[in-house]
């Protein structure tokens, strides 16, 4: 039970739950109450037009995804690890777990699919058919769940490595400094 928990506390750290924002009087001046095609405009109880969000998902089926999860992956403790590393995963469609994990396990065996999925959280999210489906999947997949796996946890390290990269031309253009050329000449020795 208290993996349950502990998955429902990092999901809603990363997703809280936002109350409706009242809208300003002057927000609704000069909009319609139907659309083009004649259907009426939603709006909320509160006067917001703010629909249905990722993270408006109650507690009851949070639960349920994580405890769909663990049946399917190995249990609570790698469903909680699976959580904890992309807690997004719980507000996935659960209809979809069972039927990819089917889907991943008829291309790389069951083992090695539980172990991609563990390793790259974000696939609960494929569908089983269709375009971009389970059933389409390559050894891609697999080779990426590796790259995600282990760059998870730098992803702001590699991020700000990647932007001082990309901006090493512009940098060369304001300094008149041939960077590129010192550096690639202080490697090789010439």
């Amino acid at each position: 039970m208290a993996e349950v928990d502990d998955a429902i506390v990092a999901f809603r750290q990363r997703y809280p739950v936002k109350p409706p924002k009242k809208r300003a009087f002057y927000e609704s001046w000069g909009v319609p109450d139907r659309d083009v095609d004649g259907s009426a405009i939603r709006k909320g109880s509160t006067g917001s037009t703010r629909g249905k969000v990722f993270a408006d998902v109650d507690d009851r089926n949070l639960k349920m995804n994580f405890n769909e999860i663990a049946k399917i992956y190995g249990g609570k403790e790698a469903a909680l690890d699976m959580t904890l590393a992309q807690p997004a995963i719980l507000a996935f469609e659960k209809k979809y777990f069972l039927p990819s994990f089917k889907a991943f396990a008829e291309i790389f065996g069951e083992e090695e699919a539980k172990g991609m999925v563990q390793r790259n959280p974000g696939l609960l999210a494929v569908k089983p058919t269709g375009y971009g489906g389970a059933d389409a999947t390559d050894r891609l997949t697999m080779q990426l769940s590796y790259v995600v796996a282990a760059t998870r946890n730098t992803g702001p390290y590699l991020l700000s490595t990647l932007a001082l990269l990309l901006s090493v031309p512009l940098l060369e253009l304001i300094s008149g400094v041939p960077i590129r050329a010192t550096l690639f000449a202080a490697i090789s020795g010439h």
